[in-house]
C-alpha cells in the first residue's frame, strides 16, 4: 500500500467514526426521505462492478473498496435536534446552536407528520419534517430554546379559506 491509500484508509475509518457519533447524538431525528437510497447503493455496486472487472493490484483493489464505502456512508446521513443545537447535515461539526435561533415555526399536516421552519439572523432556514409528537416537540422546544425565542404552532385550522 502507497502513502495514498493509506491517507484514503485513514479518511474513511474518521468518516465513518464522525458519522457514527454525530447519529448517537441525534435526539429528535428529521424524517428521512429513503428514496435516494437505492442510487447509492446502485453507485456502490458500479464503483465495485467498475474496480473489479478490470485487472489490479492490491493497492487498486483496496483503492476501490475505500471508494465503495465512502459512497455508502452516504446511507449514514442523519439530521435532526441534538442537546443543544439544530444539525442540518452529518458532517456539520458545529450545527445551528440553540442561542442563535430567534422564531420556531411548527406545522402539524393531516398525516402527523410536522414542518418546522426556523428564523435566524433574519433569515429563514429550511423547512424539516418530523415524524414525532407535537407535544413531546413542543416540550423539547420551549427546554432548549433561549427564553424569549418566539415558538408558533400552526394547525390546518389556521390556514386561510379562500386558496390563498
Amino acid at each position: 500500500m502507497n502513502i495514498f491509500t493509506l491517507l484514503l484508509l485513514l479518511f474513511t475509518i474518521v468518516l465513518y467514526v464522525f458519522l457514527f457519533m454525530t447519529r448517537k447524538s441525534i435526539v429528535i431525528p428529521v424524517l428521512q426521505k429513503r428514496r435516494m437510497y437505492p442510487t447509492y447503493l446502485f453507485l456502490t455496486f458500479l464503483i465495485l462492478w467498475i474496480g473489479f472487472s478490470s485487472w489490479q493490484d492490491l493497492n487498486e483493489r483496496i483503492r476501490t473498496i475505500l471508494a465503495a464505502l465512502i459512497m455508502l456512508s452516504f446511507l449514514l446521513d442523519k439530521k435532526g435536534f441534538t442537546e443543544d443545537s439544530l444539525l442540518l447535515f452529518s458532517l456539520d461539526n458545529r450545527g445551528i446552536p440553540f442561542k442563535e435561533i430567534e422564531r420556531v415555526v411548527l406545522y402539524q399536516e393531516e398525516s402527523g407528520l410536522i414542518k418546522l421552519n426556523y428564523f435566524r439572523k433574519d433569515r429563514r432556514g429550511p423547512i424539516l419534517m418530523f415524524d414525532y409528537p407535537l407535544t413531546e416537540m413542543v416540550v423539547f422546544l420551549s427546554t432548549h430554546l433561549v427564553e424569549g425565542t418566539k415558538l408558533e404552532i400552526l394547525t390546518k385550522d389556521d390556514e386561510p379559506k379562500d386558496g390563498r
